[in-house]
């Protein structure tokens, strides 16, 4: 008789066999996919955390020095999320050095797609700049921004685009006996850069309710309210500046080199919004020899609903200078 039931038995156990396998299986292919992965993130995360070590202390490009006092590096499972504190980025030239400092600066980025990065700062920003004059006291900007974001997109280790975008920024004038009337806030300000296949780059700005300090405006007695200030723009000649992208050119030879190759800033549209007049501006603005802004930009400025005047704004040497005439209808045939 247990001769009878042993084939039954056996069936009975191969079958139990295999449950086990369709059980178990797929939890330990689970849990072996698991670890590999988590091996691949700790791997993706040290070597983030020795790249930015490596960079401490030295120059991420040319003439421009990087510098942190504290680092943590996690995210774990899809993230990568470096946090960086007391960060400094400071650029020394014959006048003095050019330093930017924050608190915090965050980097994030998907541990599986590193062509996009995120960066966060937090907390009190610093600009200080070489003194006007030899024996001077350095210029000192300190910013406050609620929420200061930018992302980066590579395409092939080349910039493809970049955005940035603060909420509520705030800066004032620190430096030591500064008019307390040099200030300047924004509800929201963006910037966006989008590069082309055909050697230029799209530049978008906008800044909404941005407050100008009586210690920056013309009036000097109050401050200067701008409702929307929206800029459309394209870069021309844009591969001058692929250096510098690519960590390998300083910013002045940059500037330098894009210079040389006539590249110029051509904005289709700047729009001015004051609260009781509006105007619409185009035009280019260039890099001269010393280094600063030039051009000239014209068009219609609208006030109160009267009739357009010819409305112009022009950079030099001498800083940015405004000039209005004949009412547009006028200077037509």
């Amino acid at each position: 008789m247990t001769r009878a039931f042993a084939p039954a038995l056996s069936h009975i156990w191969f079958m139990s066999y295999s449950s086990r396998i369709f059980i178990y299986g797929p939890v330990g292919l689970l849990l072996l996919i698991v670890v590999l992965y988590s091996v691949f993130w700790r791997v993706q995360a040290d070597t983030l955390s020795a790249r930015l070590d490596r960079a401490n202390g030295g120059e991420i490009i040319p003439g421009i020095t990087f510098a942190f006092a504290g680092k943590t590096v996690g995210g774990y499972p899809f993230q990568l999320d470096a946090v960086l504190s007391g960060v400094t980025f400071s650029h020394q030239v014959a006048e003095g050095e050019t330093t930017w400092r924050t608190e915090k600066l965050a980097l994030h980025a998907l541990s599986y797609n590193l062509d996009r990065y995120i960066f966060e700062v937090t907390g009190l920003q610093s600009f200080e700049r070489p003194p006007m004059k030899q024996g001077g006291v350095p210029r000192v900007i300190y910013a406050t921004p609620a929420i200061a974001r930018a992302s980066a997109i590579l395409n092939n280790g080349r910039l493809a685009r970049f955005d940035m975008d603060l909420w509520e920024p705030q800066a004032k004038d620190a430096t030591q006996g500064a008019d307390p009337k040099r200030s300047l806030s924004a509800d929201r300000a963006q910037l966006h850069l989008l590069a082309r296949p055909d050697n230029t780059i799209d530049v978008a700005a906008q800044i909404n309710n941005a407050r100008i300090g009586a210690g920056y405006a013309a009036t000097a007695d109050a401050e200067l309210m701008l409702p929307l200030i929206d800029l459309r723009a394209k870069l021309t000649e844009s591969s001058a500046l692929d250096g510098l992208a690519a960590g390998r050119m300083s910013v002045a030879d940059a500037a330098q080199a894009w210079r040389e190759r006539m590249g110029a800033l051509k904005i289709s549209d700047l729009t001015l919004n004051w609260s009781d007049a509006r105007a619409g501006l185009k035009g280019e603005v260039a890099i001269d020899q010393a280094g600063r802004a030039s051009g000239r930009l014209e068009g219609d400025r609208v006030q109160n609903g009267k009739m357009p005047m010819k409305f112009g704004l022009t950079l030099d040497d001498s800083g940015i200078r405004t000039a209005a005439a004949l009412p547009a209808s006028a200077t037509r045939p």
